[in-house]
């Protein structure tokens, strides 16, 4: 997570909690939505610093692949906007990424570093929406292998990078 950015799973994880210690049951949908708005935001976030990154990469072929990242990422957004939609949710309000001064290195390092940390969180989710919305599980599923290759890449660029 970077700074000034949104998490809301940490208050959810303790909402449900309390609902779970108290034998209250949770909303399936409402459930469901949670997971897909904050994977929404966590993914609309990454396609803006992924955009500012491009544009501060003094190697072409570097901000040609972060583009090209932040294309795919972009999409994975529009997936989960739509599973939203459908389960009747609408889409969070989204704030702006703080730019910051690093060098290219560094804000490969900071992607790598943020993409590796929520990773395991897509497959645990996943499998916990498969059985009442396996068409939901499937996309965050699509998403957590799209994001295997993107961490590729990235670690691939900053081998390369000097």
């Amino acid at each position: 997570m970077f700074k000034g950015e949104i998490r809301m799973k940490d208050r959810r994880s303790w909402c449900e909690w309390w609902r779970e210690f108290f034998g209250l049951s949770t909303d399936p949908d409402r459930y469901a939505t949670e997971i897909l708005s904050d994977r929404y935001l966590e993914k609309t976030q990454h396609v803006a610093r992924l955009n500012q990154q491009a544009e501060r990469m003094q190697y072409p072929q570097f901000r040609k692949k972060l583009l090209e990242i932040a294309a795919d990422e972009t999409k994975h957004t529009e997936w989960l906007a739509e599973k939203i939609k459908i389960l009747g949710g609408r889409l969070p309000d989204i704030s702006p990424v703080r730019e910051s001064t690093k060098n290219s290195w560094q804000y490969l390092l900071e992607d790598l570093t943020a993409a590796q940390r929520s990773a395991p969180e897509w497959l645990d989710q996943a499998q916990k929406l498969r059985e009442r919305f396996p068409d939901i599980a499937e996309v965050l599923e699509r998403i957590h292998r799209d994001g295997v290759k993107h961490r590729e890449a990235i670690r691939d660029m900053l081998m390369k990078s000097d």
